[in-house]
């Protein structure tokens, strides 16, 4: 099953996305045949991240917390928030290549 996980941020936590942002890399590239699509949006594109959303291969909602719970931005307090979603994709996961 495929599903959405988005997070929100704790406010004025830019220096803990910054410190732990390789960390963060390299558990996504570990873990990239579960998180399939993973990004931090912004308010405007200049602008640091305020939330995140990934796309997430796995059997269960539970299984989805719990796989985000080894994600050194969790494991080191940068998220306040998480909400998993049911996900139905309509569209080939190539096409987010060219945005």
């Amino acid at each position: 099953m495929l599903f959405i996980l988005r997070f929100t941020d704790k406010p004025d936590s830019l220096h803990i996305r910054e410190r732990h942002l390789a960390e963060h890399i390299g558990w996504l590239d570990a873990h990239a045949e579960q998180v399939l699509v993973a990004g931090a949006m912004r308010t405007e594109p200049q602008l640091p991240p305020v939330a995140a959303m990934w796309i997430v291969k796995a059997d269960s909602p539970e299984a989805v917390l719990t796989l985000s719970e080894t994600d050194p931005f969790w494991i080191n307090g940068l998220r306040a928030t998480r909400e998993v979603f049911h996900y139905r994709a309509h569209t080939a996961l190539a096409a987010l290549k060219d945005a």
